[in-house]
């Protein structure tokens, strides 16, 4: 069983904590302060001086383990999604999801690549369903689904989006009680997370879910929020239900910087347009849609992992966010969302030690994901 004592003079938690030792024993921090070299001593732990500032490992609620861009033909399908690039980009909890293809990517392949991310260090979870309404299943139906295998968290489906356009609301709210019927049987957050196209309709048949069915408001994530208001009127309509407690998704490759400028608001203005509109910081979350396909010199090219972390990044240096504000949209509020506040998007003691060592020009130094280097080029983490 590894043990680390990590000395940090710049903590977040995301909450700014300044200098903070963390000791890391097996998969948890066990214990943080101001000064724990004895405890370190006792049980022979390596003490690592971190280089610059410690954040919570990135959760990303919206990634393509086995690839995407199918909806874009055989030019644009996009293999799996590399261990150590996820790992390198910080994300050390990922929600893995299909696209629109259903017959050669399937839930189990989806399932299986998962469990194979997990062995290698990550934890993963997936959504049931599919773009399509009813979707496919594990098992005889997504509520079986997510009562009766750990790694299924919630479900998608495809709101105003043309390809799928699910215009049959009655299967759409069978999908919805199937989904509070998992979350009282297994106490999961059971998500119903949306993938939102861009038909005029927008969210009108979430509203008729907190409407006619009181369908919880907070158990329902759109994503996409980010598509350009001159196509849809979504951006608004997330904006409002944000205001009322519900929390947008913004999608990091949706916008000029990845090549889809025409369909999409930049993701930082996005989350400063919100804010201006009233939204809290905490009814935003940020996910990548890593693993589909975007426009590229020659061709298309597949959205990284590492677009998570350029966004954090940019929210301090652009929308001049404090980094435990940047922070929220991709650790504490995904987690909450999850379900998974006491072990995932925070530091704190008896929560899973996945954490992100940066160097002193604010780069990825180090990863640790459940008390192990899932990314350390520089050997960080290596006793000297």
């Amino acid at each position: 069983m590894d043990s680390y004592l990590i000395k940090s003079q710049d903590t977040y938690s995301p909450d700014p904590l300044g200098a903070c030792d963390l000791l890391v024993v097996g998969e948890k921090i066990v214990r943080m302060g101001p000064d724990l070299g004895g405890l370190a001593e006792a049980l022979r732990a390596p003490v690592i001086k971190a280089p610059g500032r410690v954040l919570p490992g990135l959760i990303d609620q919206h990634m393509h383990f086995i690839g995407g861009g199918d909806g874009d033909g055989p030019d644009a399908r996009q293999p799996e999604i590399p261990f150590a690039d996820i790992a390198s980009s910080g994300i050390t909890t990922a929600v893995g999801i299909l696209g629109s293809e259903m017959e050669a990517k399937t839930l189990p392949v989806l399932l299986r690549r998962a469990q194979e991310l997990d062995r290698l260090g990550l934890t993963t979870f997936i959504y049931s369903g599919a773009m399509e309404v009813p979707g496919p299943s594990l098992t005889q139906s997504i509520r079986s689904d997510i009562v009766l295998i750990d790694k299924v968290i919630g479900a998608k489906a495809a709101l105003a989006e043309r390809i799928y356009p699910n215009m049959d609301y009655a299967a759409l709210a069978q999908m919805a009680g199937q989904l509070m019927q998992a979350r009282s049987a297994s106490g999961k957050a059971s998500v119903l997370h949306m993938h939102v196209g861009s038909l005029p309709h927008a969210l009108r048949d979430l509203r008729r879910l907190f409407d006619e069915l009181a369908f919880p408001i907070e158990m329902a994530v759109p994503s996409h929020a980010n598509r350009s208001p001159e196509r849809t009127p979504l951006f608004h309509e997330m904006c409002d239900l944000a205001r009322q407690g519900m929390v947008m998704d913004i999608t990091c490759c949706l916008g000029p910087l990845d090549g889809l400028g025409t369909y999409g608001i930049d993701p930082v203005v996005a989350v400063q347009r919100a804010l201006d509109a009233g939204v809290p910081l905490s009814n935003i979350t940020l996910s990548g849609d890593t693993g589909v396909a975007v426009p590229g010199e020659r061709g298309w090219r597949q959205v990284p992992p590492s677009i998570l972390f350029r966004d954090l990044r940019r929210l301090v240096s652009e929308a001049g966010l404090g980094w435990h504000e940047a922070l929220l949209p991709f650790t504490r509020t995904v987690a909450r969302v999850l379900g998974l506040s006491t072990r995932k998007g925070t530091l704190q003691e008896a929560a899973d030690a996945d954490l992100i060592l940066l160097d002193e020009a604010d780069n990825i130094a180090a990863v640790l994901a459940g008390g192990r280097a899932v990314h350390d080029p520089k050997g960080v983490f290596k006793p000297v």
